[in-house]
């Protein structure tokens, strides 16, 4: 069990990377380098994307180092960094909640995404006995790919019993493999919400243009998505930035990869801590973004603290 920390007034985030090592032990490694970035703050959420070989128990190998707490997350061909693509090893996001902040995560199946959804809309509003109808915050949803389904079905049911201040994203990754349910059970969708009044942001860019697109207009609306989403924040800093890109997209850079994560890097301050996964397909609902299904989306997902009273 994770010892008690100081109860922090602010949203600490701290962020692990591990490869060059077994599987379990790249997620274990990767638990501890994030949770000693939260300035001693006890975790209560983390975020668990592995690529390569999906490793088998990585919850509780996570745990064994985080303690027992909240983890969502799935298997995905490759995690993208500011060294490049990651096609092995580990990332890990942990959380610490700021005081008065909830956090809830569900891993659930269905006859498809949209069954999923609502299941696990209902089980985490269910941990919020005390919360207003419409909670606020971030979610984070990793889903099963499966035909003729979609993040934006996932997105429809969710939105109908979280309500719309719940800014979300799913994404539909490249494996089956989801992270944080039973070892008995196989989930359609892991997924994980912050409930508070953080500051959050949303960015959405795609291909969708007539004709092949050009890598110029591919790189500057991955700049355009990562500033929108720090616009959301009103001016405060991102404590974290991630970025879920299609395969698709990824696939339509070609060399040009490294100059897309340096477009929207450059929107950001340097220090501030920016990671993210390929999937399947992406989509996102919340403030100046809707669900759709386009060819080669890309969601930027930026938040900070909440505004001080």
């Amino acid at each position: 069990m994770a010892q008690a920390g100081p109860l922090p007034t602010m949203l600490e985030v701290g962020l692990g990377l591990a490869s060059r090592c077994p599987g379990e032990e790249a997620v274990a490694r990767a638990a501890s380098i994030a949770t000693s970035r939260l300035h001693g703050a006890t975790p209560d959420l983390a975020l668990i994307v592995t690529a390569g070989s999906p490793v088998a128990d990585a919850a509780k190998h996570a745990r064994s180092v985080l303690g027992r707490i909240q983890i969502a997350g799935g298997a995905t061909a490759a995690i993208l960094t500011d060294d490049g693509p990651m096609k092995e090893g580990a990332l890990v996001a942990c959380v610490a909640n700021a005081d008065g902040a909830a956090s809830g995560v569900a891993a659930t199946a269905g006859r498809g995404l949209a069954d999923a959804g609502q299941a696990a809309a209902r089980l985490i509003l269910s941990g919020w006995p005390f919360r207003a109808r419409y909670p606020r915050g971030l979610g984070i949803a990793f889903a099963r790919p499966a035909t003729g389904d979609s993040a934006q079905r996932f997105l429809d049911s969710w939105r109908d019993f979280m309500g719309p201040k719940m800014r979300t994203v799913c994404g539909v990754l490249t494996s089956p493999v989801l992270y944080g349910g039973p070892a008995d059970r196989t989930p359609n969708v892991s997924v994980a919400c912050v409930e508070a009044p953080y500051t959050t942001g949303l960015g959405y860019t795609d291909a969708a243009v007539e004709g092949a697109p050009r890598t110029d207009a591919l790189l500057h609306g991955a700049a355009d998505a990562t500033l929108t989403a720090l616009k959301r924040l009103d001016g405060r800093p991102a404590k974290l930035v991630l970025v879920i890109e299609s395969a698709e997209r990824y696939a339509m850079l070609g060399s040009e990869t490294r100059a897309e994560w340096a477009a929207m890097r450059s929107q950001m301050d340097e220090a501030t801590p920016c990671v993210g996964w390929l999937v399947e397909e992406v989509a996102a609902y919340g403030r100046g973004v809707q669900p759709t299904t386009a060819q080669g989306s890309l969601v930027v997902v930026a938040i900070g603290d909440a505004p001080r009273a």
